[in-house]
């Protein structure tokens, strides 16, 4: 493996994962070069997401419920740096691979749990999906129009969010290992990461005693919003006195320059938000999306079509900052489409298929000095 840009090359990380946040933190990790192994149970099958979460990863069954395949899992972790984990609270502990057993064979470990809740939590023992988070953390009711239903996101955001929380955690650990010599644990929410992103929300509930509500496609606190075209919609920020002039000089209502004077004191648009909106919705209306965005834009105003799924993988920017990427399938003969990496990621990275499942069980157990035995994926003898 070319090792370019590869912070984590030399490091190895053991992932007893499933679903998207487990795998995501670890996807970041084998990005960055580290041997991610992942365990899996024997019978495992593979979702459709599967192949834009696992690539460059190995794979290793053992079954986790046996002796043989827990010793199994103990030698690994003696190799690694880092294991991380997203099966729910109590599973660990249950099958006998808690930080308490993990952290004796390997004092040096870096230990990551994610679950829905945490272990201290009085939710802890419940089940925790995307959409339960969303729905818990208020972000669901603050999405959708004024007048409708609360709303799911149109992406797994609490599920990836916490993928790169945890990658953060693990980042630390380690930098705390350096120092310390010694591992560490950390306890990861979703609930936790998605409240987490609340801003200023908190203090607007409890000090301003203010009601946080649905607004739609607008911006709370600010005048930005959603309009329609005449073929699609337009998302437009004219947050400064200087875009806001813009749109003024773009529809030809020089009347709303009364409404955004010189200092943000004179700023006045919020409590006009209807009428305004109204004003420049009746201009965007009559106008393609193409027109409205390049005419705003050449007057300096923020702003962008709402992109379909279509239009986003056909964007040049993907083109330009290779963020549309493919990796092999398990056969070797097709391709997967999937993104790529905001950062810097190993050369080959992308060049590797996801793994099928046990695909490199013989040789990780060979690494360890162990011997298969069926199906519990591992046998506790080690040879030599």
């Amino acid at each position: 493996m070319s090792q370019h840009n590869a912070s984590m090359s030399g490091l190895r990380v053991v992932a007893v994962e499933h679903f998207i946040a487990g795998p995501f933190c670890t996807q970041l990790m084998a990005d960055q070069g580290a041997d991610v192994i992942k365990v899996e149970s024997p019978g495992a099958s593979h979702s459709g997401y599967f192949p834009t979460l696992n690539r460059n990863k190995r794979s290793i069954v053992l079954d986790l419920k046996s002796e043989p395949g827990i010793e199994a899992l103990l030698a690994l972790v003696e190799t690694a740096d880092v294991f991380v984990t997203n099966m729910a609270a109590g599973v660990p502990a249950r099958l006998r691979f808690d930080h308490e057993r993990l952290s004796q064979v390997n004092p040096r470990l870096v230990y990551v749990h994610i679950t829905g809740f945490g272990q201290n939590s009085p939710y802890r023992s419940l089940p925790a999906f995307d959409g339960v988070i969303q729905a818990m953390s208020g972000v669901m009711d603050l999405t959708g129009e004024p007048d409708g239903a609360p709303m799911l996101s149109g992406v797994f955001i609490p599920d990836h969010l916490t993928g790169l929380w945890a990658a953060l955690a693990v980042n630390n650990g380690l930098l705390r290992r350096q120092v310390t010599g010694q591992g560490t644990y950390v306890d990861l929410s979703m609930l936790d990461c998605m409240m987490s992103f609340h801003g200023s929300g908190f203090m607007e509930v409890l000090q301003l005693g203010s009601k946080l509500s649905r607004i739609g496609s607008r911006v709370r606190g600010s005048y930005a919003s959603t309009y329609r075209a005449s073929d699609g919609y337009v998302y437009l920020a004219p947050l400064t006195g200087r875009m806001w002039q813009g749109v003024s000089r773009v529809i030809g209502k020089p009347e709303l320059l009364l409404y955004m004077g010189e200092g943000a004191e004179s700023d006045t648009r919020l409590e006009h938000r209807d009428t305004l909106d109204a004003l420049i919705e009746g201009w965007t209306s009559e106008h393609t999306v193409d027109e409205v965005v390049e005419q705003m834009r050449a007057a300096g105003v923020a702003g962008s079509a709402v992109h379909t799924m279509d239009e986003v993988v056909a964007d040049p920017h993907l083109e330009a900052r290779n963020m549309l990427r493919t990796v092999p399938d398990e056969s070797g003969d097709g391709i997967f489409y999937v993104p790529g990496s905001p950062v810097p990621a190993v050369d080959d990275s992308f060049s590797v298929a996801p793994p099928r499942v046990g695909q490199h069980t013989d040789e990780i157990l060979a690494e360890l000095g162990l011997t298969p035995a069926g199906a519990a994926g591992a046998s506790a003898r080690r040879d030599g």
